[in-house]
């Protein structure tokens, strides 16, 4: 199995945003306006470098965010920026990719003149590190519905004035000659910046293996279950899980390790759910409940967009369905609702059960086992898969 690692970077750039709450596809934006400098400079051989470390630069940002709270986050914007780029370092330091992306996201908020965080200046500062942060300066600070001749001088100027202090005189002055040219402008106005910057990532892919996928799809859910100070290793455990009961219903080992992926990821469209309604101690509303089934949608959504992953954004996504059709948000039922899928719905349940909330104290094994025994009994999974699971977990 293998998958292309800038396709599977760019689906997950929209759940970074989210999370982050920052503007929509900034990620990508950052991504498209630091290429296009590297394409002024005719530094093609650092494309795929800068893409990855634009689509990445503030991993350590949302991780930081669903750890401590977003009003602590931005209130200490010292201390964020210290942490969200030395966490970002710690998190893309562990996965399968450039060891120089890394070292990018870590001095990304460094300044040309020394007055940065670590006090690196001008080329101690890694030159990719120099380029996302023009970029990502750029992305936050232009505002497109303001676009008209007198603000673009104003945008300009603003600029200038920082050449030399935040950012390297010689990136600025490319960037400025950019901006002379009226296509960056009405590039910068695009509502949906994807298809410009498709054309820009280089079309020799960069291919992961399985080993990669998991490493990859591992850390993606540690941020997922920060979300949550109740969730915490909850899509780890359903991924652990899910991998023994395939080893049980006889799967072939890539398939075991896929759904061990699915299950990593499972709760990924989570991201987009507020902690006011996940973590809200009185019932949910109407409204809110309608807001939580949402997340199994853009779980599917999102991993739908990966290619190889056709079949994992079939199992995980789905563990809110069940045999009856009375599931969400599809309502699937009969052999719609896979056996696969039934597994991660019976290891969520089991999972969410025996979890503390913040409404409830986590149950009993026994006591979650009786529900999930009355669940099959009214016909919403397989009786032989809550036996499987029975057997292999032990409980």
């Amino acid at each position: 199995m293998k998958i292309n690692l800038n396709e599977l970077l760019l689906s997950f750039s929209l759940l970074l945003d989210i999370a982050e709450n920052r503007p929509f596809q900034h990620s990508k934006r950052v991504a498209y306006i630091a290429m296009q400098i590297i394409l002024k400079l005719k530094k093609t051989e650092f494309l795929s470098l800068t893409f990855q470390a634009a689509i990445l630069h503030d991993i350590g940002m949302t991780h930081s965010i669903l750890l401590n709270g977003r009003e602590i986050f931005y209130k200490e914007e010292t201390v964020s920026v210290t942490s969200h780029s030395k966490t970002g370092y710690e998190i893309v330091k562990a996965l399968p990719i450039e060891d120089e992306i890394a070292e990018i996201i870590k001095y990304h908020h460094e300044r040309w003149d020394g007055s940065g965080v670590e006090k690196y200046k001008e080329d101690e500062i890694p030159f990719l590190a120099q380029v996302v942060a023009l970029a990502d300066y750029v992305e936050l600070n232009y505002d497109r519905r303001q676009d008209n001749l007198h603000y673009r001088n104003e945008f300009r100027s603003m600029l200038e004035k920082e050449k030399g202090v935040r950012f390297n005189p010689e990136l600025t002055d490319v960037l400025l000659t950019l901006l002379q040219q009226e296509k960056l402008w009405l590039d910068l106005g695009v509502y949906d910046i994807h298809s410009l910057l498709l054309p820009l990532i280089p079309t020799q892919a960069i291919k992961i293996g399985i080993d990669e996928l998991e490493q990859i799809s591992k850390a993606f859910a540690v941020i997922i279950d920060k979300k949550s100070a109740f969730t915490h290793h909850h899509s780890e455990m359903i991924s652990d899980r899910a991998y023994k009961m395939a080893k049980a219903l006889g799967y072939d080992e890539l398939k075991c390790r896929k759904m061990r992926i699915s299950g990593y990821l499972h709760d990924v469209g989570k991201l987009i759910i507020s902690n006011e309604i996940l973590d809200k101690p009185e019932k949910l509303t109407n409204e809110e409940m309608m807001v939580i089934k949402k997340h199994p949608y853009y779980s599917k959504f999102i991993l739908k967009q990966i290619k190889g992953f056709e079949e994992i954004a079939e199992w995980g996504p789905n563990h809110h369905e069940n045999l009856l059709g009375t599931g969400y948000p599809e309502g699937l039922s009969g052999e719609m609702f896979t056996e696969e899928a039934q597994v991660m719905a019976i290891c969520d349940i089991y999972q969410a059960l025996i979890e503390d909330r913040i409404y409830r104290a986590g149950m009993s094994r026994e006591r979650a086992l009786e529900i999930l025994s009355q669940l099959v009994d009214k016909g919403y999974y397989k009786r032989y898969i809550l036996e499987h699971f029975i057997e292999i977990n032990h409980v």
